[in-house]
């Protein structure tokens, strides 16, 4: 098991993983919004306490929705497709036109939609890049505070000295109306081991 944090060379193929994998989920999202151009910012690997990992995503007070999908197959983990409350209902609006958009009941339902389809092409292109099989579950969808639903979420994820290495990735559309979100994936402290061996690191 790892007890310490990576160290900078293990820190770069992480990001190298990241690139990788969220790189695919933005185009993923593309298509889902239509072909409008996703722009995604340099992937980061942050290094926290679970109980402090909602400082990622706009601190712990912040109103957001998280789909939430566990890896299975050769790695365990979790990952998190978490969006602000008003860009949750800019997606489900741009998912649902023509299609009663107002109807709560179908923007959860779109928005573990469009999880499921960022999160597989995610997996896809980690597994490719790495030679592991990779699937996500069914999504879960929650609504709360950051603080409410991250800690909760990884919390059973924490190395054994109580550290998460989250694997980070901001987007946005580039074109009116704006969409921005985050891409999470969480790797479990004893698949992160698995991980970086694969890596050579």
């Amino acid at each position: 098991m790892i007890h310490s944090a990576p160290t900078e060379l293990q820190l770069d193929a992480l990001r190298e993983v990241a690139n990788v994998g969220c790189g695919h989920a933005a185009n993923a999202l593309s298509k889902l919004v239509g072909g409008r151009a996703v722009r995604i910012e340099v992937p980061r690997v942050v290094v926290t306490r679970a109980s402090e990992m909602a400082e990622i995503v706009g601190g712990a007070e912040a109103q957001v929705v998280v789909a939430s999908l566990d890896l299975v197959g050769d790695l365990a983990g979790r990952l998190l497709l978490v969006l602000q409350k008003d860009d949750a209902q800019q997606l489900s609006a741009q998912l649902l036109i023509g299609d009663q958009p107002s109807a709560r009941p179908l923007q959860l339902s779109a928005i573990a939609e469009a999880g499921n389809i960022v999160a597989s092409a995610c997996l896809n292109a980690i597994g490719t890049f790495t030679g592991f099989r990779l699937l996500p579950s069914t999504p879960t969808l929650s609504q709360d505070t950051a603080g409410a639903i991250l800690q909760g979420t990884v919390r059973d994820l924490q190395s054994d000295a109580g550290m998460v290495t989250v694997l980070e990735a901001r987007f946005m559309t580039t074109t009116s109306p704006l969409l921005r979100g985050q891409l999470l994936v969480v790797p479990r402290g004893s698949s992160l081991e698995i991980l970086l061996h694969r890596l050579g690191v």
